[in-house]
């Protein structure tokens, strides 16, 4: 099991009984909110009756792999994707979408606390995943939704907010204060009720040797993680002098894969004990700037190259940030073609 940090101890001994029984239910939004559950859910398997997963898509399959004696139930898909640059035009055109989803999700939400007889349940970012007679914690780093122009942060800042007020305790996977990893994202006194759990990481230090000189990591919503697929897939064999593991985030099937060159393994679909071999034994990692990833190397002697998903100004704002660590470097997706300059 890997070791939650002290302040999650504190947080989790507050709230969960031996007696609860407990629904985790991670966003299927990549696959970041399911991973960063595990650990959670591995505390939670040792210190209650019972844990329930409810999710969508790839993160139900990912988690029904982690913890296949665990019962799970199918939420509906927000099927969020990135299509537009902007994140805002994207939000805005699948609004009506994303608003019958999370009616949907408040009156399952019900019928599974009914069903199973819970007593608690964690909501990794699916606002509308609450019950009446239940305790309800939501997880997130995105208290703040940042945006270039400040009226927009305002106004999606204070709807995410409304939303996460509604739950008994907002539940923040990062430190407090100078010690953060998300910064601006996750500063909270706007909120009524929050604790921080300190970061979530299915990663355990171990000592390796190298394999890999490139790991690639891939992940997060279509069609922008196959678009970031077939884009490094073509300049690929440029790198033919090195041992490059490729971990695709996904079971769709993909033409261009056949085109990978002899020096690339290639894995679909990797559990936490594939992506911690495969990160202790990298010289590199090349993936998205999502939260979970940050959370993961963090404490890893790697160096990165993020590249954020467009338009997903979340990942733009911790892909800058993290630059001021000399291990890390980013580019923009539109500019992979050039990432053979920052290899060198």
């Amino acid at each position: 099991m890997i070791p939650l940090h002290k302040e999650g101890l504190q947080v989790l001994s507050e709230h969960i009984q031996k007696s609860d029984i407990v629904v985790v239910a991670p966003l299927n939004w990549g696959l970041g909110h399911a991973t960063r559950c595990i650990p959670l859910i591995q505390y939670l398997v040792s210190h209650c009756e019972e844990v329930i997963i409810a999710s969508d898509g790839l993160s139900l399959k990912l988690l029904t792999k982690e913890f296949p004696t665990l019962k799970t139930y199918v939420l509906p898909s927000y099927e969020v994707n990135y299509k537009y640059p902007s994140m805002i035009l994207n939000m805005i055109m699948q609004g009506p979408s994303i608003f019958f989803t999370y009616l949907k999700e408040l009156k399952i939400a019900k019928k599974i606390a009914s069903e199973t007889l819970a007593t608690v349940i964690v909501s990794d970012n699916r606002f509308g995943f609450r019950a009446f007679g239940t305790k309800n914690f939501y997880i997130t780093h995105q208290v703040n939704i940042l945006h270039p122009t400040r009226l927009i942060t305002w106004i999606s800042s204070s709807v995410h907010r409304y939303f996460i007020d509604k739950f008994d305790q907002c539940w923040i996977p990062d430190f407090a204060g100078e010690r953060s990893l998300s910064g601006k994202l996750s500063e909270s006194s706007a909120i009524k009720n929050v604790a921080y759990l300190g970061p979530l990481t299915r990663i355990k230090n171990k000592k390796s040797y190298i394999k890999w000189d490139i790991c690639i990591l891939l992940s997060g919503p279509e069609p922008q993680r196959t678009v970031l697929e077939n884009t490094l897939i073509d300049i690929l064999p440029s790198w033919n002098t090195r041992k490059i593991l490729m971990i695709r985030g996904t079971t769709n099937t993909n033409p261009k894969v056949k085109q990978i060159p002899d020096n690339c393994t290639i894995i679909d679909l990797a559990d936490s004990s594939e992506i911690s071999d495969a990160l202790h034994s990298s010289r590199l990692l090349i993936a998205r700037s999502g939260y979970t990833t940050v959370m993961d190397i963090a404490h890893l002697d790697l160096k990165a190259i993020f590249i954020p998903t467009p338009g997903q100004t979340e990942q733009e704002y911790l892909a800058k940030a993290l630059t001021s660590n000399p291990k890390y470097s980013w580019v923009k997706q539109s500019d992979v073609s050039s990432i053979g300059k920052v290899l060198k």
